[in-house]
């Protein structure tokens, strides 16, 4: 088997070079992380914004029945209060 060797020149240019390609995949990296928590936190919060909406809206409802139902009683009520 052959040996190969391999050399490499490291100058001041080419040294600044690489670093310059690991400072940018570290920012391009903490970009996609930061983008990717956002749309997930974007998501959170349309869903509790939903069932914040729809909990708000069965209490509604809920509160409505209640007072047609006691409308509905005071009035049978009074009825069957009636000689």
């Amino acid at each position: 088997m052959d040996d190969t060797k391999l050399r490499i020149r490291l100058t001041s240019g080419s040294l600044v070079k690489v670093a310059g390609i690991i400072s940018n995949s570290i920012i391009l990296a903490a970009n996609a992380y930061l983008i990717g928590s956002g749309i997930q936190g974007s998501f959170r919060a349309r869903k509790q914004d939903r069932i914040t909406t729809t909990l708000q809206t069965t209490a509604e409802i809920a509160s409505a029945l209640a007072g047609l139902t006691k409308v509905i009683f005071d009035s049978i009520g009074k009825q069957n209060a009636e000689p």
